[in-house]
């Protein structure tokens, strides 16, 4: 079980891991800043507009070989709209994050949990929650964005392309919701 998987069942592995992100400085409480807040949510949109460009135009774009395709570029490209929405989420809240792990644990002790009901009350509530869905929604991508970053393979699956832009569509618009 990866940690970010752990966070969202055990709250003591959540309190001590922030804990100990902010002593080393991982995690920084900053003063909210929403000219970055709406530098980082533009910068998602960015990343989705081209996500979406990439996957839609296989076809015309240069390839060595017939059987290449970019959906790897697609994956890793839907992964930084997340992750930039979600820093434009954090800069609110006034945090700043060094690491990937580092700022889905905030997402997790800051946003996580705060509905009585996750999927009735986050459809209702524009309040700064997210659902464990949404959680688990970044931290999957953030997986499917390493192996697409560090497999050697230059052949990646649509259908892994397409889940995780759709992830990260479900995400960033939910986020640019709670951000208003």
């Amino acid at each position: 079980m990866k940690r970010w998987q752990i966070w969202l069942f055990n709250k003591k592995s959540l309190k001590r891991d922030f804990k100990h992100y902010l002593a080393d400085k991982t995690i920084r409480k900053i003063i909210p800043n929403q000219r970055l807040v709406k530098i980082h949510l533009n910068k998602a949109f960015h990343n989705l507009d081209f996500a979406n460009f990439t996957l839609k135009n296989q076809d015309k774009i240069n390839k060595r070989l017939e059987e290449e395709t970019y959906f790897d570029w697609v994956v890793i490209i839907s992964y930084y709209a997340m992750y930039h929405s979600a820093i434009a989420l954090l800069y609110k809240l006034g945090y700043k994050t060094n690491t990937h792990l580092a700022t889905i644990c905030v997402l997790c002790k800051e946003c996580l949990g705060k509905t009585l009901e996750r999927r009735d009350i986050e459809r209702l509530s524009r309040v700064f929650e997210l659902s464990e869905e949404e959680i688990k929604e970044i931290g999957r991508a953030k997986e499917r964005r390493e192996k697409a970053s560090y497999s050697g393979s230059i052949s990646f699956e649509k259908y892994l392309a397409e889940i995780t832009i759709e992830d990260a569509r479900k995400f960033v618009n939910k986020i640019a919701d709670i951000l208003g």
